[in-house]
């Protein structure tokens, strides 16, 4: 009844040498474009290549969904670059690697979500920040698109609310920006308990200012949870959390270092899913080391 989900990186490939690689946009321009391209075009194939073998590794393991990198296409979206995959010296190599991964994705079944960096906001007074996050989540987006996933919840794209302050005012300032969204942003949007110092964006509060008002699923995070229950039992913010879903919904899990925020390397407990159908995207620094130990932990119980 619960399926693990790998975020960005396996550390069994990352032990054999595949690992994502990025570019700054300061080494970008010390190479000059030309040169620049070059080397962003090599790094780019690469991670397309890792994004391929990673899939196959989960489908492989029995993990059932994968948390794309946010480093695998560095710079495209970046406003002072304007660039395109098409553009690139490999591009044709990275299309057909496009191409096999969508055919594996499809014969796996595997479940493709994203969490874009924590630099996304919609809350932000800089309207510099709020561009660059809509160019953010519109790279997501394209990469989703050109692996096919479905145009919904199915595949979501999970950002945070991480400003405190009054939620009635910050609720609008969000949605001012959410309705400038594609729709295959849009329609994958899914927002995440955080667990913000003076508490305002606990599942209740999700729940009331964005699912109740404009149908966006809520994402229960059991660390979060932990740390700022909003006057909830885990399993009250799981089940209200649970409800916002027209489909299965995908959760996070993670244990934290002594009671803090602190992500755990490797799971001493289970994540509970209170009797329901769910997939949870593990968030243990030992990526998908934590999983087999997870996978353990299921079938001795």
């Amino acid at each position: 009844m619960i399926n693990y989900g790998l975020c960005c990186i396996s550390l069994v490939l990352s032990e054999k040498g595949e690992k994502f690689q990025t570019l700054t946009y300061t080494r970008f321009k010390a190479l000059g474009r030309e040169e620049g391209m070059k080397v962003l075009s090599n790094r780019i194939l690469n991670n397309f290549n890792v994004t391929l073998k990673t899939i196959s590794h989960c489908a492989q393991s029995g993990i059932g969904s994968y948390r794309l990198s946010s480093e695998i296409t560095p710079l495209l979206s970046h406003p002072d670059l304007d660039i395109d995959l098409t553009e690139l010296d490999h591009a044709k190599e990275i299309f057909d690697i496009i191409d096999e991964t969508k055919k594996e994705i499809k014969r796996s079944g595997l479940r493709i979500s994203s969490h874009p960096p924590e630099f996304v906001s919609f809350t932000s007074q800089k309207e510099q920040v709020i561009n660059n996050s809509i160019r953010d989540l519109d790279e997501h987006a394209m990469l989703f698109d050109l692996y096919d996933c479905p145009k919904d919840y199915r595949s979501p794209l999970n950002i945070h609310i991480r400003q405190d302050g009054d939620p009635e005012e910050l609720s609008q300032r969000f949605m001012s920006v959410y309705n400038r969204l594609k729709p295959n942003v849009k329609d994958r949007l899914v927002l995440e308990v955080n667990d913000n110092k003076n508490g305002t964006w606990s599942v209740k509060n999700l729940i009331k200012y964005f699912y109740e008002r404009h149908g966006i699923p809520v994402t229960f995070d059991s660390l979060h949870q932990s740390l700022l229950h909003g006057d909830q039992s885990d399993e009250e913010a799981f089940n209200d959390a649970y409800r916002t879903w027209p489909t299965k919904p995908l959760f996070h899990y993670s244990e934290g270092v002594d009671g803090t925020r602190k992500h755990a390397d490797m799971p001493i407990n289970h994540p509970k899913n209170f009797g329901q159908v769910v997939d949870f995207d593990i968030e243990l620094k030992s990526k998908d080391l934590a999983i087999f130990k997870l996978q353990q932990i299921a079938a001795q119980a």
